[in-house]
């Protein structure tokens, strides 16, 4: 079981008997449905919300979840406990659950998250136990990584689940700022002047974090599917592409592009 913030497609979800919670920015509820959800876009009506109604998956919804008929034992993945709240919720309502339950705090967000989902998922649908599912999520948590741009800095500011101080070092007078994530933590890495620097910035660092190889990855995007194209083109072959809810373009605005992958170890 995961969250919408994952941006994990729904395919592949139903495909691995995947649950995913809703996530929704105040009354934009009904906002979050399309039938294309690789592309939905934030309404300029709510482009500048002030974020005081985030509804992530409180812990009766996580409950009702996991003693859900079809349950024998559920694995919760949230994002990483520094930007979200879903992790104190989700391992509450593992701790209160008349069946078998864990949290597992992924280490990242976003298309990251999907990707560490799935690698349990996989395992779940060949029959694993409990154990064997959180032994390979928590694999893939040490070793995916996220890479991506915002176009501006000012939602996720509104938001309030970076530190200021990273904030601060990502400013620029360019047009975009380039982050990764990785084992819970946001690392600058300086800005582009424009979108064609944003996006060789995310190969070169794709590139590098794939030195060894990769097990999956996969490109997003935040209402901009033509971004998320040419990085695919710069990259090569991606598992999947996939865009942001309306409620994570609340928080990250517009113009977000970026890959998440899962690298292979060096061999010993």
């Amino acid at each position: 079981m995961t969250d919408a913030s994952t941006c994990l497609p729904s395919p592949l979800a139903e495909a691995l008997g995947v649950t995913v919670l809703p996530i929704s920015e105040g009354d934009n509820a009904a906002l979050e449905a399309s039938d294309d959800e690789s592309n939905l876009r934030l309404p300029e009506s709510v482009e500048h919300a002030e974020l005081t109604a985030a509804n992530h998956p409180f812990v009766t919804a996580y409950l009702e979840a996991i003693e859900a008929d079809a349950v024998d034992a559920a694995v919760l993945v949230t994002p990483a406990v520094e930007f979200a709240a879903m992790f104190r919720n989700a391992a509450l309502a593992a701790e209160l659950a008349d069946r078998p339950a864990v949290a597992v705090d992924s280490r990242t967000a976003a298309a990251g998250q999907a990707l560490v989902v799935l690698a349990g998922a996989e395992v779940a649908a060949v029959g694993g136990d409990l154990a064997a599912v959180q032994r390979a999520i928590d694999r893939a948590a040490r070793r995916v990584e996220l890479v991506a741009s915002l176009a501006t800095l000012e939602p996720i500011r509104r938001s309030g689940p970076v530190p200021e101080e990273v904030l601060a070092a990502s400013a620029t007078d360019g047009l975009r700022s380039v982050f990764r994530m990785r084992a819970g933590t946001v690392e600058p890495l300086g800005g582009a002047r424009s979108v064609d620097d944003a996006l060789l910035a995310i190969r070169d660092a794709y590139l590098e974090g794939a030195e060894h190889g990769v097990d999956r990855t996969a490109v997003f995007h935040a209402g901009v599917p033509e971004l998320a194209a040419r990085l695919v083109g710069l990259i090569g072959a991606v598992d999947f592409v996939t865009g942001f809810s309306v409620a994570m373009q609340v928080h990250t605005g517009r113009g977000v592009v970026g890959a998440a992958w899962i690298g292979r170890a060096p061999e010993s």
